[in-house]
């Protein structure tokens, strides 16, 4: 039975509307630090198809294509950007109707029976065009929209999720660019082509905005799997979440009655089952430590440890939670009493807390007379929770101080875990999502903050209405739960508006650093390719790997918005090397004459957009027109005095073993472990930093570039930014200046230390 209880009525709740626009907002930027990348790849592509054999007519329309992108390039990125927001808001429209009115759109789904005379012939054959065109981008990232399919589905409250649902399908962002070539002063003979030829390798890669989407939504509790719950038996209780069996959907007038004071979704405090309590007695042997009955009781239900094959397989014996019998109503009374009191059980003449100021409330509890006379399930799910916490507060992630707080919980978590025995089975049980995402919270919080911290005051104040407002009804822990995730993602939304001018900062520079690394290998091949009885000028070397290397960079960036200014600086580069060659007839020498002026214009304005002047200009550029002047008066030029020409060629040597320095480091291998996990963090991961001398602390994995080489880490609210290198940030690792801190959810990292350690060493932490 599946349960999307949580998030079923989210599409009319503030928080769904600002999930929406967040991730509309991410989409749109993505595509806006990509807008030069469209372009430049796509043209790429399409040269690539026109050069091989095709079709007459075919050729025509993409080398047609080509030209216009480069013509209009401008005008085309301005025509899609401004059909992207307009694609994508349809898509909002039809998918989450509450959150303003709907307007249908066809879809390829609409094509069937009558609907086809009610379509005009040229929309048809574009949405079959759009979907014959996106299936292999489909195919692509199906790794990323799966789960995102699944996350929108949660958010939109329906349990059957489509891709034709999800308003960030590729189908979406083709369609504005169709739209965007439609609507422009192109060549509309080329469309089907042009259309045609999109591939996922000459796209905007999608990866990072489909990870980028997943984490959004992750980050603001919206999971992307489905919960199968068992359903239990009539003598079992009703499922977890309040008003999630069918009798609590039913009318008013057809529920079945249940007995006074007992609230919908809660197991009746009745008779306990007897046979059913004498069967599970036999699970649980005399003289065995509590970690080891703790252990057999899981293994019984059919909890096995992460990664274990038989984590999915029913019990061996049969048993499930269905087959327990509801809660002993006095233990339930008396644990009410206890919580009542605050969670605390020093009243009640038990021992007072450690000296760490953390009080296992279950493992000292469980020696009480109340306990020991209660059913053998009872006991047993105090056993495995007295686990439970006993691992909570050895985590060292956790500060102490909310490791008390979290201690509070421990009276109402077992009462709910006693109302639904599916505590352990399933990660998706209320009160356990709970717990899993104040722990998960709380390792962002450190000492300094203080209590007035909001994260602090807010997991306090969650903690205290648990205890103070929860009796039998679960659907407390889903609205509670709803709560903090709500504030969670508003504070991540703030941080993340702190830090979007730094991203856009990194993103510029990893865009520079990335052309830089192409000039380079355009620079090493243009040198390479000298015949060998026209080596490079001495002086020019250097010129080409430093100063040109980044014009021809700023000139790849700039080709979206200034089409042709790549090919002009590698014009212009093959000029001024050809220009300071021997020139030995008059024929090169009336055409170095020739092309002198405008040769001397592009690059005094090159040099000047890179800002590149002062003594260093004026001394090469004084070289530069001593040898033009020696290659027009002279048949060849003369010998540079000793000192020159060796520090010319020390100068050029020098210039050489940097460029292929640089070729090196890009080019290599990173194959250690350390390299390899920095290639694997994602956004939204804590790490505890150590560097120097320095005190330790704790800073989140905020941001990652699209090109993986820049990660921006910040405290919680998004200060205190720092950036590394993926390189930097694998030498961290390695040093061990930088450590993960393990946010996996903290019952489930519990159950899986406990039913993986043995029994010896259970009795001897025991």
């Amino acid at each position: 039975m599946r349960h999307f209880d949580h998030f079923a009525t989210l599409t009319t709740h503030p928080q769904a509307a600002a999930l929406v626009r967040a991730l509309v907002g991410q989409t749109l930027q993505f595509f806006h630090m990509q807008e030069g990348v469209l372009l430049q790849t796509v043209r790429s592509h399409l040269q690539d198809l026109a050069d091989t054999r095709l079709a007459p007519e075919k050729a025509q329309n993409l080398r047609s294509a080509i030209q216009l992108l480069g013509q209009q390039g401008a005008a085309f990125r301005k025509a899609f950007l401004q059909q992207l927001p307009l694609s994508i808001q349809e898509e909002v429209a039809t998918s989450f109707p509450a959150l303003e009115p709907a307007r249908k759109i066809a879809g390829i789904g609409d094509l069937d029976g009558m609907s086809l005379s009610l379509i005009d012939v040229d929309e048809v054959h574009k949405i079959l065009l759009l979907d014959r065109i996106c299936q292999r981008f489909n195919a692509r990232y199906e790794p990323g929209l799966e789960p995102l399919n699944i996350r929108l589905g949660v958010l939109r409250g329906v349990e059957s999720t489509s891709l034709a649902d999800n308003p960030f399908r590729p189908l979406v962002f083709a369609r504005a660019f169709l739209r965007a070539w439609e609507q422009g002063p192109f060549d509309h003979a080329a469309t089907e082509d042009l259309m045609d030829a999109l591939e996922p390798d000459h796209f905007p890669d999608l990866t990072a905005l489909y990870t980028d989407l997943n984490w959004t939504l992750s980050s603001a509790g919206i999971e992307a799997h489905k919960v199968h719950r068992v359903r239990k038996s009539t003598d079992a209780g009703p499922g977890p979440f309040a008003g999630s069996n069918a009798a609590a959907h039913a009318p008013m007038g057809d529920r079945p009655a249940q007995p006074a004071g007992t609230a919908a979704g809660a197991a009746p405090r009745g008779p306990t089952d007897s046979a059913a309590s004498s069967a599970w007695a036999a699970l649980m042997p005399a003289g065995r430590s509590i970690a080891a009955q703790a252990k057999a009781f899981l293994q019984r239900l059919g909890v096995a440890a992460k990664g274990s094959t038989e984590a999915d397989l029913p019990p061996a014996d049969g048993h499930t939670t269905a087959d327990l019998p509801a809660a002993d109503p006095q233990l339930l009374h008396y644990l009410d009493a206890l919580q009542a009191g605050g969670g605390s059980v020093s009243h009640f003449g038990l021992y007072a807390p450690e000296a760490d100021g953390t009080d296992n409330v279950l493992r000292k509890l469980r020696e009480r007379e109340e306990i020991r006379r209660a059913p053998e399930p009872d006991r047993a799910t105090v056993d495995v929770l007295a686990e439970v916490f006993d691992y909570v507060f050895a985590d060292h992630a956790i500060p102490l101080q909310m490791k008390v707080i979290l201690g509070r919980l421990q009276i109402p978590v077992l009462k709910a875990a006693m109302i639904d025995r599916d505590f352990f089975m399933s990660q998706e049980h209320p009160a356990r999502k709970l717990v899993d995402s104040l722990a998960h919270a709380a390792v962002a919080w450190t000492p300094e903050q203080g209590e007035q911290d909001p994260l602090y005051q807010r997991i306090e104040h969650t903690v205290q209405r648990v205890l103070t407002e929860f009796e039998d009804d679960l659907a407390l822990f889903t609205e509670l739960l709803a709560e903090f995730t709500e504030f969670l993602f508003e504070t991540e939304q703030q941080a993340q508006a702190r830090n979007e001018p730094v991203a856009q900062h990194e993103v510029s520079k990893e865009a520079l650093q990335s052309a830089l690394a192409q000039a380079d290998e355009l620079v090493h091949a243009r040198i390479q390719a000298l015949p060998a009885g026209l080596p490079l000028a001495p002086f020019i070397t250097p010129f080409l790997t430093q100063q040109w290397r980044e014009v021809i960079a700023r000139a790849l960036l700039a080709e979206a918005t200034e089409p042709g200014a790549y090919a002009a600086a590698l014009a212009t580069m093959d000029q001024l090397v050809w220009s300071t060659q021997p020139k030995t007839s008059s024929e090169e020498r009336q055409q170095l004459v020739a092309v002198l002026p405008e040769l001397v214009r592009a690059l005094n304005s090159a040099l000047d957009a890179i800002h590149w002047d002062g003594e260093a200009r004026a001394t090469f550029t004084k070289r530069l027109i001593s040898t033009h002047m020696l290659a027009i008066r002279m048949k060849a030029p003369p010998a540079p005095d000793a000192h020159t020409a060796n520090r010319e060629a020390e100068s050029s040597d020098q210039a050489l073993v940097a460029l292929e320095q640089r070729r090196a480091a890009k080019r290599a291998a990173q194959d250690d472990t350390h390299d390899a996990a920095a290639r694997t963090l994602t956004r939204g991961q804590w790490f505890e930093v150590r560097e120097g001398g320095a005190t330790s602390f704790r800073c989140k994995l905020q941001w990652v570039s699209p090109m993986r080489t820049r990660f921006l880490f910040t405290n919680r609210e998004g200060f205190d930014a720092f950036v590394r290198s993926e390189r930097e940030v694998a030498a961290m690792l390695r040093m061990g200046s930088l450590s993960a801190i393990d946010q996996s959810p903290i019952v489930a990292r519990a159950l899986d230390k406990l039913l993986a350690s043995n029994e010896a060493e259970m009795q001897l932490a025991a």
